[in-house]
């Protein structure tokens, strides 16, 4: 039997004591002019330069030579430095320009996969924000490897393994060196990634230590191939978001991973981002995880298929198959689409307000169909209620993975901030959704930039 609803069940959805709805006002923008400028001068020419400079110092081994000056670890951390020094140095007088660091580790202290203690460099550019409350990491790892993880003399050019993502910090920081942004961003080239991800252990143990703000941490890892060895499956269009979570779907690291997907809809429609639920690749990991386990909210992104005829491999012909991780194997123009994501997603997110907080279900406890979610307004400078601030009500059904682009039956998704607030000081949005059948969020949005949404709980 079909039910009628009554229409006046439709149009008394909203109940708001103090803030505005505004009905019909977009709350995003399709897309920003100063982001769509940075996407479209990411260099093809210039990612295929880095790559052969890369590949050029034959190995990049954690435990490769750092003395000499065109081969191994130490020629490439020079590269990298050299590289970002001459981009800082011509980045506007106006602002703080970006800060060029080498960090040094140790490892071998506890075995594993060395033969030797040894300091080891790695390479952190801070690119500074002109309001910043919060830091965006961008991660990738320097060293290389073939298929005795010990041998650190063997030729071993990493194009993709991790050149790909070298490529993308580099043109990250050659564009953004020049674009002031609110929010601080670091460019995280880290090494001992194959020797047990030691480089990122010790960036995020730093981190958490020297309590960064970090928003968010973006971990690219062989983001350049198309290819799957065995099954010749190509993807020319698709990326992989990996993102965990340690209470079901609504982690932080599965937010930013929609947020990185809407971001590429908007700025690089042609490639599609495709969110996959496990923290990395099948009993494997990268980067991302010591950031995830100290706390922080970290995804990786990766192609969407890997060949292992180039993943850890000697540089051989064998059968008639060619093995070696080199860079005729890399997709350049996959690769740049996928660079251009990660700018997209970066500058979004240092362009956006603060993150909604104390984001909750208000009535909770009440047995009735009607959903009020409540939330701390964004503070301004003068400690009120940011005005220039609007929020956006997202919500989904249970069984799906993506935030719905507008609220059902017509419902407004926009909330102002009024002129006064309840004794509470917090902001309310109540609607005849079930809050047994829908997930909520909010988020801040600023000049149709938005922040991360936050979950009601």
């Amino acid at each position: 039997m079909k039910t009628v609803v009554p229409l006046i069940v439709l149009t008394v959805a909203i109940t708001l004591a103090s803030p505005s709805c505004d009905k019909g006002k977009p709350s995003v923008r399709d897309t920003d002019p100063v982001i769509v400028e940075a996407v479209s001068s990411v260099s093809e020419d210039n990612v295929r330069s880095y790559i052969d400079d890369l590949v050029g110092f034959h190995t990049r081994h954690t435990l490769s030579s750092q003395t000499d000056p065109s081969k191994g670890l130490g020629a490439a951390v020079d590269y990298l430095v050299k590289r970002c020094e001459e981009w800082s140095a011509s980045a506007p007088s106006s602002r703080p320009r970006p800060i060029v660091e080498t960090v040094l580790y140790t490892v071998g202290e506890n075995g594993g996969r060395y033969d030797r203690v040894a300091s080891v460099p790695e390479v952190m550019v801070t690119i500074p924000g002109t309001d910043p409350k919060s830091e965006i990491l961008l991660l990738a790892h320097i060293d290389t490897r073939v298929i005795n993880v010990m041998d650190s003399t063997a030729f071993a050019p990493g194009a993709d393994d991790d050149g790909s993502g070298l490529a993308c910090l580099l043109e990250t920081v050659r564009i953004l060196s020049g674009i002031p942004l609110k929010e601080t961003v670091k460019c995280l080239f880290v090494s001992g990634e194959e020797q047990g991800l030691d480089g990122s252990r010790h960036f995020a143990e730093m981190a958490k230590a020297e309590g960064w703000p970090v928003l968010a941490v973006l971990s690219n890892d062989m983001i350049g191939n198309t290819r799957a060895s065995g099954t010749e499956l190509h993807e020319e269009y698709k990326v992989r978001v990996f993102s965990e979570s340690a209470n079901g779907e609504d982690s932080d690291s599965r937010q930013l991973a929609r947020y990185i997907k809407e971001a590429a809809s908007k700025y690089v429609p042609e490639q599609e981002v495709v969110l996959n639920y496990r923290s990395d690749r099948y009993r494997r990991g990268g980067d991302q995880l010591y950031f995830q386990r100290n706390g922080f909210n970290a995804v990786r992104v990766c192609e969407y298929c890997e060949d292992y005829e180039r993943t850890h491999q000697d540089v051989r012909t064998e059968n008639g198959t060619d093995y070696g991780d080199l860079a005729k194997y890399v997709d350049f123009p996959y690769l740049v689409r996928n660079i251009k994501i990660n700018i997209a997603s970066v500058m979004l997110l240092a362009m956006a307000p603060s993150r909604p907080s104390g984001v909750r279900i208000a009535n909770a406890n009440d047995l009735d169909n009607n959903t009020v979610i409540s939330w701390k307004p964004v503070i301004g400078k003068d400690g009120l209620p940011d005005k220039n601030v609007t929020y956006q009500i997202l919500c989904r059904e249970t069984d799906r993975p993506d935030w719905l682009p507008a609220m059902p039956m017509g419902l407004p998704d926009t909330v102002s901030v009024p002129d006064s607030l309840p004794e509470s000081g917090n902001m309310e949005y109540s609607c005849p959704l079930s809050k047994d059948n829908y997930y909520f969020a909010v988020r801040a949005v600023s000049d149709g930039h938005p922040s991360l949404p936050a979950v009601a709980r």
